[in-house]
């Protein structure tokens, strides 16, 4: 049967209270857990956190995503092969740009595509703002031309670069739809209008909470709807550090990160079970 499995950034416990990733991030990949989460994401490029990764995940049989920025093919070929040796589940990638050259835009996509066509692993290419996926029509217009294109839906980028106020047009929403239907990973954190990350329990942004959970409810459902036995939907909660984490005038965060990164994980299995009936 399919399953879910929730992975914690480890770029999200950077600057966390109660963490010391530079120092100690062996205790934290251990908290993490004993946390309950499934794994966790990191930057390939950050070689002495994901050696840690690897030792700590991968005697565990627990599942770890790399995360790479790519210019060209060459670059992601180089990180597949380091993502297989490594013993990563998938591949995250990040695509340089924006560029206004569309037909630029392709030539690159194919070649990224050819790239990954044979790889060892799931090559999954997400969306995220100063990016070749920067906007959002920008990116529909590509997937109109490549529509098997494989991608991990950060949704949080898309309502601050468009500028998206509830209650979301009917254009809006269909945009969205096209993004999660080819979508096969998702990274999570709650945005809005005019903020990347806002505290997900607070009232004034439940609207978006809402938003944000009916996404990644949506695009369960349709993962679902091509998934196989033994396929596994891999979620990462990405709450980064500040500036992505609002701060006081003295430096300090708002919120917890860990604690919030905990509901989320307790959110996006509520989800699953709802949309399988699965105990999960």
């Amino acid at each position: 049967m399919p399953e879910l499995l929730v992975l914690q950034s480890v770029w999200g416990l950077d600057k966390c209270p109660g963490f010391d990733i530079d120092n100690r991030l062996d205790d934290a990949l251990e908290q993490v857990v004993a946390a309950g989460f499934d794994g966790v994401g990191v930057n390939l490029a950050r070689t002495a956190r994901t050696d840690s990764v690897a030792r700590a995940m991968n005697p565990l049989g627990l599942a770890w995503e790399g995360q790479v920025l790519v210019h060209d093919a060459a670059q992601l070929t180089h990180w597949i092969g380091e993502a297989k040796r490594l013993g990563a589940h998938h591949l995250n990638v990040q695509i340089a740009g924006p560029t206004a050259d569309f037909r630029a835009a392709l030539r690159l996509i194919d070649s990224l595509i050819a790239a990954a066509k044979d790889a060892p692993l799931p090559v999954w290419f997400e969306t995220h703002r100063g990016r070749l996926t920067n906007d959002l029509l920008f990116t529909l217009q590509l997937l109109e031309e490549r529509p098997g294109l494989p991608l991990t839906a950060d949704l949080s980028h898309y309502p601050v670069a468009g500028e998206m106020e509830l209650p979301l047009r009917p254009d809006q929403l269909a945009a969205i739809e096209t993004i999660l239907q080819g979508s096969h990973n998702f990274h999570g954190r709650v945005s809005t209008t005019h903020q990347v990350q806002v505290a997900i329990d607070a009232p004034q942004h439940r609207g978006w909470l809402d938003q944000h959970i009916a996404w990644w409810r949506r695009g369960f459902e349709l993962w679902l709807e091509q998934a196989r036995g033994d396929d596994a939907l891999t979620f990462m909660c990405e709450l980064g550090p500040p500036p992505y984490a609002i701060t006081a005038p003295d430096g300090s965060e708002l919120t917890n990160r860990w604690d919030e990164a905990q509901r989320m994980r307790d959110i996006v299995r509520g989800l699953w079970r709802e949309v399988t009936g699965s105990p999960q």
